[in-house]
């Protein structure tokens, strides 16, 4: 199966309760402002406030190069600053979490064309904000839709109680998996016991308490769970690439991620796909997989506790920061090491305590 504008409307429609609605650019899925920051994060679709160059945070809000360490890659921080954060980006882009959204794909064989056509089309709308673009580059094999199916994938296992993430970091030996899914009980606990989330969530929504008001029923999780997926549309061959981070034994289990590959490669890997209805199929791993370079999965475990600390931090602004800092330190810090030092020694509940307030 190749996703194209008439797949992506059906997988919306026998997968999702979003609204399909008609519009004056098209036929489009309508969501919530939240749902649709996340839709967008995740596969590059542009909100259209140009005609040429749609915004997405796609790529913007990532932390560090290698899980692990500290080493700040420009994202959410540039050196010890706050710079791409939601609530930044509420300063800079209001209209990006005001309102529904509504999210309209348009299959692109030329991006000279269809900028071409897209330019005369804005001129028409009177609110071009209100619509994402999303884009099925039809002149690529497998229409460039991995990030779609990295989506759909994330959305099923938030389902299921996962932490989700893609493009994930973990190691330039290794490669960075198309998508990561954690369980930690005693981290969803302290969230939970606060009212925040009722289940499972994208990463990046743990940046956005400030913007939306996500008081939940409280629920408990009780079993911890990693696991991490290898996307792909233009072949099937994902073997190599996910061997390599089940050899880590950093995770629980793997998933191949394909529209429609029906089995999966080995009987150790897990399979995310499309069934003939465009309903989201999971088959489970039969058998456990047998790591040959091993880490520390405990040292693993406590490094995404402190990874989830600056989502958590990225709620402040670079003001409250340093006060808060000066609160709980009697100091400043004055460069990135100092930093990561004060958010990895501050508690989540600490961090958490203190959004409420904010």
């Amino acid at each position: 199966m190749e996703i194209y504008k008439e797949e992506f409307y059906k997988i919306f429609q026998n997968n999702f309760d979003y609204e399909i609605v008609e519009t004056e650019l098209g036929t489009a899925i309508k969501m919530p402002a939240h749902d649709a920051f996340i839709f967008s994060h995740i596969t590059g679709a542009g909100y259209l406030e140009n005609p040429i160059y749609q915004f997405s945070t796609k790529g913007l809000m990532k932390l560090f190069y290698n899980a692990f360490q500290y080493k700040f890659v420009t994202g959410i921080f540039d050196n010890s600053t706050l710079k791409n954060t939601p609530y930044i980006f509420s300063k800079a882009k209001p209209y990006i979490f005001k309102g529904d959204k509504f999210i309209i794909p348009f299959e692109i064989e030329s991006e000279k064309d269809f900028q071409s056509e897209m330019t005369i089309k804005f001129k028409k709308i009177k609110n071009p904000k209100k619509y994402i673009i999303f884009k099925i580059e039809t002149s690529k094999k497998g229409n460039g839709m991995e990030p779609f199916m990295e989506y759909l994938t994330a959305e099923f296992f938030k389902n299921k109680n996962y932490v989700v993430e893609t493009q994930i970091p973990l190691a330039h030996s290794i490669g960075s998996p198309d998508f990561g899914g954690y369980r930690i009980k005693d981290f969803f606990k302290i969230l939970y016991d606060n009212g925040l989330f009722s289940g499972g969530f994208h990463v990046i929504e743990l940046s956005l308490l400030r913007i939306f008001n996500n008081k939940q029923k409280h629920k408990t999780l009780d079993e911890d769970s990693l696991i991490v997926g290898e996307a792909k549309t233009s072949t099937t061959q994902m073997q190599k690439q996910l061997e390599k981070y089940l050899n880590t034994d950093l995770f629980c289990s793997g998933y191949e991620i394909h529209p429609s590959k029906r089995t999966p490669t080995k009987r150790y890997f897990g399979l995310i796909t499309l069934d003939k209805k465009y309903k989201i199929k999971n088959l489970e791993p039969e058998k456990a997989y047998m790591p040959t370079k091993p880490l520390n999965r405990d040292d693993y475990v406590l490094w995404l506790k402190n990874y989830f600390k600056y989502y958590l931090i990225a709620n402040f602004s670079n003001d409250e920061l340093l006060l808060f800092s000066k609160e709980k330190t009697g100091k400043i810090y004055n460069n990135k090491e100092e930093l990561s030092n004060f958010i990895n020694k501050l508690s989540a509940e600490d961090i958490i305590q203190k959004i409420l307030t904010l």
